[in-house]
């Protein structure tokens, strides 16, 4: 039987009911089921463009926004491709499509969702749901508990109501993300242009992902088979199909996230505003897809990550110019105290104006040195000063598991 799909190019659905009992009954049978062109696709780019290695998915995902694709033919073509060495990354809300058109082929497939301990119940019940329903296992992914017990216990549980949600999404998201992504070549996620026009309108079907890594920290190709496609042809696909869906979408939810962070929308509001509501529209990403991300907010979400990555990365972390001397004198007073300290001197980078925005918008400090002490921002040269003549200094550096070899400067 071959089976082609109504979601995005203009295409008909054609035997919607049969399609769903052989979805189920090739998972027992071993039937596969296949997109008019399956997997041939990546062999006649080769042969005609010459292109090859992990690139032709960049050219793959032009050719198919040139042409217009199926989405179950790239569903196909992934899973031909890197079979489980990819992964379907699955939110708990309507990018279920997705999982339906993997169970379509035929080819067993892998389903992970992050887990960030503040799901709705509902979320958790509909995981229960779609194993039962498709016949597998997905493959929970949870941040950090030490991470979650720094954050909580130094700024609370709500803290995102006054700091802004990235920091949390970082912690609960993108790094269990960035993990669980290391170890595959691939995965398939349900992005569509249409849930966030102000920063998802260049969302390709296909690519080789700018923001993660994959094994072995090599390329990692990306898949975003509903990229084309609107919220009400996904819609229409659940319903005509009869594919389970989480009961907070009868209770007027679109978009689902975090129980603190999502809310249900009113009639004619975009769905993203139901998610982060208390912050500006185009800040309105948790860090998954910042690859992917337009524009001005792509560089904030961009250099928000990297400067927490940097203020993670060591006990003492300095942002610096090379021409300071407030920066000098701060560096040359933990050097006689013998504490080691990564700095980070931005007047080196070709990023580092946007940088020192993102450590403005962190900090509310708009001079250098910035000075970080597990993660705890004390201030600059003055402050830094100041805590030595007191003593505190050497209590917070030993607090932090550093040995002041020299009190006296």
């Amino acid at each position: 039987m071959e089976l082609t799909g109504f979601l995005g190019s203009g295409l008909t659905w054609m035997g919607c009911g049969d399609a769903v009992q052989l979805s189920s009954v090739s998972r027992r049978r071993g039937f596969q089921v296949r997109a008019r062109r399956g997997g041939q696709v990546l062999s006649a780019l080769r042969a005609s463009a010459n292109v090859d290695g992990v690139e032709r998915f960049d050219a793959l995902g032009v050719k198919w926004a040139q042409e217009g694709v199926d989405p179950q033919e790239v569903m196909n073509t992934a899973l031909e491709e890197f079979g489980s060495e990819l992964a379907i990354a699955f939110s708990g809300a309507e990018d279920v499509a997705v999982v339906e058109y993997a169970s379509r082929t035929g080819i067993p497939f892998r389903v992970f969702a992050l887990d960030t301990g503040r799901l709705h119940p509902e979320t958790y019940r509909y995981y229960a749901q779609v194993e039962k329903h498709y016949g597998i296992r997905i493959e929970y992914c949870f941040p950090d508990a030490t991470e979650v017990e720094a954050l909580v216990g130094e700024k609370g549980l709500f803290s995102f109501y006054e700091d802004g949600h990235q920091e949390c999404c970082r912690v609960r998201k993108v790094r269990p993300l960035r993990k669980k992504l290391g170890t595959l070549r691939a995965w398939v996620t349900g992005q569509r242009k249409d849930q966030s026009p102000g920063t998802r309108n260049d969302v390709p079907v296909c690519q080789v992902d700018p923001a993660f890594k994959g094994v072995g920290d090599g390329p990692l190709v990306k898949f975003n088979p509903l990229a084309n496609v609107t919220s009400d042809e996904v819609w229409q696909m659940i319903r005509i199909c009869e594919i389970p869906y989480n009961e907070l979408h009868a209770k007027g939810f679109i978009s689902i996230g975090c129980e603190p962070c999502t809310k249900p929308v009113l009639p004619n509001q975009h769905e993203r505003e139901g998610r982060w509501w208390w912050e500006e529209a185009t800040m309105k990403e948790c860090g998954l897809h910042k690859g992917n991300i337009s524009s001005d907010a792509a560089v904030q979400e961009s250099m928000d990550n990297f400067v927490q990555d940097q203020i993670g990365s060591d006990k003492v972390v300095l942002f610096t110019k090379t021409t300071c001397e407030f920066c000098k004198a701060a560096k040359a007073t933990l050097d006689q105290l013998g504490v080691p300290f990564k700095e980070i001197p931005l007047d080196t980078m070709d990023t580092g104006s946007d940088i020192m925005a993102s450590l403005t918008r962190l900090t509310k400090r708009e001079t250098v040195p910035n000075i970080f002490i597990s993660q705890k921002n004390i201030g600059g040269n003055a402050e830094l000063q100041e805590m030595l003549a007191k003593g505190t200094l050497r209590t917070l550096l030993s607090d932090a598991g550093i040995r002041v070899q020299r009190v006296e400067v």
